[in-house]
This record gives C-alpha cells, sequence and structure tokens, in this order.
C-alpha cells in the first residue's frame, strides 16, 4: 500500500510540472504573437468600416460603397522602395549585365537592378498620317455624327441611292449597244425578257429613276454582264470583255442576301436566272445550280399562287402568264442538265409541272435561231424543253432512289431510244461544217449548248450500264473517267466525235461557252480518245489530232485559271490518252513506210536480176 501511494504521488507531482510548462509555452507563444503584431503597418480604421445598422428594406447606394472605400484606401500607408533610381530611365533601352549574356532559352532571372536598362524615348515618336486626321476630326467643333443613328434599328432595309450605281453604267451608247447584243446574241434563245420591259428598265436606270433597291440594279448589272460574255466569244472579241462580264458579276454578288429575302416576284426569278448564267459562265462555275433552283421554287411558287387565287381572270390580266412560263421552263432546263452533271435530284419533278409547253411558233419569235441566209429556222427553246423533260425522266427513272425497285435498265435502255428519236430533229440533220455555214456565231454557240448538253446525258446513262449498274457513280469525275478509259465498248462515240467536230469551229480558250460545256468536252475526249487506244481508226490523222491537242490546251487555260484540281486530273486523264493514241499513229507511219520501202526494195532487186 505505501508503495502505491508513492507511485501515485510521483504521477501527481509530474503531472503539475507539465501543466506548469504548458502554461509557460503558451505565455510566450503569446508574448510571440503581440511582438510581430507590433511590427505590422497600422491602420487608424479597418478598410471597411462596418455599417451602422439599419432597415433591411433600405438599399444601400453604390456611392457610398465607393466613397467608403476610397477613404480607406486613402489611409492605408504605402512604402515607398528605395530600388528603383529615377535617373535610370533615362536615353535609349539596351541590355547589360546579365541580361545581355543570356542566349537561347536561358531562363534565369536576375534580381540585381540595373543602372544601365532605360525605358525606350518617346521623344522623336511621330503619329500616323490617318491617327492625325482622325483627331482633326473628332476635335472639330463643327464635327457632329451622322443624324438618325439613335433611331436606327436593325430592321430597317438600307437602300443603296441610285447615284452610287449609275456610277457602274457605261457611257449610254455603249450601254445601249451592250443591250442590243443581249438582246440579240442571248434573249433571242432564252427568251428571259420581253425585249420592250427590259429596254425599258435600262433607260430608267440611266435616267437615274430606278428606285435603288437591289433588284432594281442586279438586273441591270445581268443585262451588261451577259452582253459583255457573249462580246468576249465574237469576232470583235477583246480581253476587257470577259474581265468586265466578272466586274459585273462582282458588283451583282453582294447584294444576294437582298435578292433572297425579296418578295417573289417575276423580275426575281429572272434575275436570279440571269445571275446563274453569268456565274456558270465565268471560272467559279460550281454555285450557279443554287442560284438555279431558288429560281425555280419561286417560279413555282408564283404559279402556284396563280392557279390558287379566287379570281383567275383578274390575275391573268395583271400577270404576263406567257413570259412568266416561259421563264419556269427556262429556268427548268438548266436545273435539269445541272442534276445530270451533280448526280443531284432535281428541283422540279416532271409530274408536277402545271405549265403547258410553249408556242412552236410565238409571236414574239422568241427561242428561235434563223439561218443567216433562206428560210431556215428552227425552235431551239422548244427542242431544249423536250430535251429537259427526257432528261428529267432519265433521273428520275434510272439514277434517283425511288427507281431501285424497279428495272433500271430496261428504263435506261427505254430512255436511250427516245433520245435516239429526239435527236431526229432539224439540228442534227446537219452536220457541224453545214451549220456553220447556215447560222451566226452566237446562234452556233447555243446550237453547241444544245449538242453537249444532249451527250451528257447519253454518256451518263451509257456509263450507268458500264459500270454496274450503279446510279451513285458519277462518270464526270476523274476516277471514274480513268476506269471508262480502260473500257473497249463506247456507246456514246458517235455522239462524242459529233460534239469534239462542233469545237473545231468555234474559239476557244477563257470564254462563256468553253466554262458551261467543259465537263461534256471532258467526256467526249475521253470517250473518243479511249475508242482509238484499243481500237486506232484509220480515219483518225494529224489533223485531227491538233485539233484534240486544242482542246487540251483549251483544259489547261481553265484549270490554271480556276484553280479546280479536279478539272486538272481529268485533264491528266486526257493527257495520258492523247500521249498513247499519238504513239500509236507513230508506230502505224513507220509500219506504212517500212512496208512500202520494203516493197520497193524488192522490185529494185527483181530488175537488177
Amino acid at each position: 500500500m505505501a508503495c502505491m501511494g508513492s507511485c501515485f504521488a510521483i504521477v501527481l507531482i509530474d503531472g503539475r510540472e507539465r501543466v506548469v510548462e504548458y502554461e509557460r509555452r503558451i505565455q510566450n507563444l503569446e508574448n510571440l504573437l503581440k511582438e510581430r503584431s507590433e511590427l505590422q503597418p497600422q491602420v487608424q480604421s479597418q478598410p471597411l468600416q462596418p455599417l451602422p445598422l439599419h432597415d433591411p428594406s433600405e438599399s444601400i447606394s453604390l456611392s457610398m460603397w465607393v466613397d467608403t472605400l476610397r477613404t480607406e484606401v486613402e489611409q492605408y500607408p504605402i512604402q515607398v522602395s528605395s530600388d528603383l533610381d529615377p535617373s535610370t530611365y533615362q536615353g535609349t533601352y539596351r541590355m547589360t549585365g546579365s541580361a545581355s549574356s543570356m542566349s537561347g532559352f536561358n531562363t534565369s532571372v536576375s534580381h540585381e537592378p540595373s543602372e544601365e536598362a532605360v525605358l525606350p524615348s518617346v521623344d522623336n515618336y511621330e503619329p500616323s498620317a490617318d491617327f492625325e486626321e482622325d483627331a482633326a476630326l473628332l476635335q472639330d467643333p463643327l464635327f457632329q455624327p451622322p443624324s438618325g443613328l439613335e433611331d436606327l434599328t436593325v430592321n430597317d432595309s438600307v437602300i443603296v441611292p441610285s447615284t452610287m450605281c449609275a456610277k457602274s453604267l457605261p457611257e449610254p451608247e455603249l450601254g445601249a449597244s451592250l443591250l442590243a447584243e443581249f438582246l440579240v446574241d442571248f434573249n433571242t434563245v432564252y427568251g428571259l425578257y420581253r425585249p420592250n420591259e427590259i429596254a425599258e428598265h435600262i433607260r430608267i436606270c440611266y435616267e437615274g429613276y430606278s428606285d435603288g433597291t437591289a433588284l432594281a440594279w442586279a438586273s441591270a448589272y445581268v443585262v451588261l454582264g451577259i452582253a459583255h460574255r457573249a462580246r468576249a466569244q465574237s469576232n470583235i472579241a477583246t480581253p476587257m470583255d470577259n474581265e468586265l462580264a466578272d466586274y459585273y458579276l462582282h458588283r451583282i454578288l453582294p447584294t444576294v442576301s437582298g435578292l433572297l429575302i425579296a418578295p417573289p416576284t417575276l423580275g426575281l426569278v429572272q434575275c436570279l436566272i440571269g445571275l446563274a448564267m453569268l456565274i456558270r459562265t465565268s471560272s467559279h462555275s460550281q454555285p450557279s445550280g443554287v442560284f438555279i433552283s431558288t429560281a425555280l421554287r419561286i417560279a413555282q411558287f408564283l404559279a402556284y399562287e396563280q392557279e390558287d387565287g379566287d379570281d383567275l381572270s383578274t390575275q391573268v390580266a395583271k400577270v404576263d402568264v406567257e413570259q412568266q412560263r416561259r421563264v419556269f421552263w427556262c429556268a427548268f432546263m438548266l436545273d435539269t442538265v445541272e442534276s445530270i452533271f451533280s448526280n443531284a435530284p432535281t428541283t422540279h419533278r416532271k409530274e408536277d409541272i402545271r405549265a403547258p409547253f410553249p408556242d412552236e411558233n410565238p409571236q414574239d419569235s422568241l427561242g428561235s435561231v434563223a439561218a443567216a441566209e433562206g428560210d431556215w429556222k428552227v425552235n431551239l427553246f422548244a427542242l431544249r424543253i423536250r430535251l429537259a423533260l427526257l432528261q428529267s425522266d432519265a433521273i428520275e427513272q434510272v439514277f434517283s432512289i425511288s427507281a431501285r425497285g424497279g428495272d433500271r435498265e430496261a428504263a435506261a435502255r427505254d430512255v436511250l431510244s427516245r433520245l435516239q428519236a429526239w435527236r431526229d430533229n432539224e439540228v442534227f440533220r446537219h452536220s457541224p461544217e453545214q451549220l456553220m455555214q447556215l447560222l451566226y456565231r452566237s446562234d452556233l454557240m447555243h446550237v453547241l449548248a444544245v449538242e453537249a448538253s444532249y451527250f451528257a446525258t447519253v454518256f451518263r446513262i451509257h456509263a450507268f450500264l458500264s459500270l454496274g449498274k450503279n446510279p451513285l457513280v458519277n462518270p464526270f469525275s476523274a476516277d471514274v473517267l480513268a476506269i471508262l478509259a480502260g473500257t473497249k465498248e463506247h456507246g456514246a462515240y458517235k455522239d462524242a466525235e459529233r460534239l469534239l467536230t462542233h469545237l473545231t469551229l468555234i474559239p476557244h480558250g477563257d470564254i462563256g461557252v468553253c466554262w458551261m460545256i467543259k465537263r461534256p468536252v471532258i467526256a467526249a475526249l475521253t470517250t473518243v480518245l479511249a475508242h482509238h487506244v484499243h481500237a486506232l481508226d484509220s480515219t483518225l490523222n494529224s489533223d485531227t489530232m491538233r485539233e484534240y491537242a486544242r482542246i487540251l490546251n483549251t483544259l489547261r487555260i481553265l484549270a490554271e485559271k480556276s484553280q479546280d484540281l479536279e478539272l486538272l486530273r481529268a485533264r491528266d486523264v486526257c493527257m495520258a490518252m492523247y500521249s498513247r493514241v499519238e504513239t500509236g499513229l507513230r508506230v502505224r507511219w513507220l509500219e506504212e513506210h517500212v512496208d512500202a520501202v520494203g516493197i520497193g526494195s524488192n522490185r529494185h532487186s527483181q530488175t537488177l536480176a
């Protein structure tokens, strides 16, 4: 027991000593904190004073918060560092010390102040002239911002002043000449405008009475641009004609957004078709299908709206129904041939067409081409509409998704049969050389466009039959053309040869018709050269090969200007086949001359004997 009591006593003594030690340590810690606190900067009051009690419903103003914060910041002591010498910032800046010795990606930082490092001087700085003009304008007491800016909203329609657009018009004499060329060389076949109506519109623009809308000026620029395109492929062509046509095209393109949201009218459809024609005959012809499709949809809307009206007789009296139908067919033709090339469905199906077939002999004779001498005449517009309807049948019955359940091969051969029947017309009964003698050059260009459209359809169907009846394959692509070049049978050979013969009669180069028909021309050249690679025709001669070389040179010019890689690859396919055919001709020539020399030497030896 005594031992146990002594043990408890020792424990109690030891515990008391520990408590004393803990209290001593706490006291030392408090003294240390007090000393450190006294060394810190002192402020008279806290930076953010507690606000007096107030009613919670009362709001505290922002100015009160700002004033309180500003007062407390001003009372806060600021320690001035003695590390920076004001005399340092004089002279020009240069790196010294360790900074000048740094190289590469050395990331070491020197904290020692440099006695020579200075900031760049601004004594010799001169502001730019533009800045001085802007500063002088803003400091001018007479300067006032444009009136009405405070009332302008995003919904306000901005109309460009007519005086600004009038500056883009040529001289009246040149304008009248261009209008005449547009009506004769283009509008005679397409019938896009009534001649008297578009002439009146151009007159109004020249007199300064245009309403200034995007549609009004775009329509005028369409006429001038197409006229320059037509002039560029005539006998009086100059290099400036294509540039001026592109100039008017670029004047129209910024107004496209305004055209697309304009109310649907016949004038809008005509303008969009004209714009599409300008684009199709330019070096960037790919986007033309968008405007053609839009124009066709608007024309379809106008036709349906007219038939759904309550008083049809009143509407007919106000609307030029004949011209409206003619413009619809024009858009339908362009949209259909675009679908043949692009492998895309048409915008308007054939079964949905309500417009009747146009008159073969209209009173204004629009759509017809006549011989330069004699009575020969053909309605090329009606001929193209019949071709467009056959193209529509080929798309819907052979190439479309809806035709997958039927007999595609039978449908394809049926369309080919009807195309052959269509080919038996007054134009195809004449040879290209005869048409050259009959027609003016501008009319010959339109005939060439019809020939190219027909061949594109025939070529597309024959390629469909040769490539496993796959409608998704586009035979106008460079890869598929290379495949077709390896086949021996070419059902479109005769039509391709005729199309290439037409090309020998027209000018080549950077002109509208070459841009418009470049894809069928490449397909025709591929077909003809592939035929001669596998079975060299005895009628092929050096003159024909020179014409093919001329076509290849034109394709090179087009590819370089448009920077079209696909066009360049397709031309390379033709170049490879052209080289093989040219080699075959040389071999044939050598064989003929070797045989002739051998026969002659045998006869000479027999005579000596």
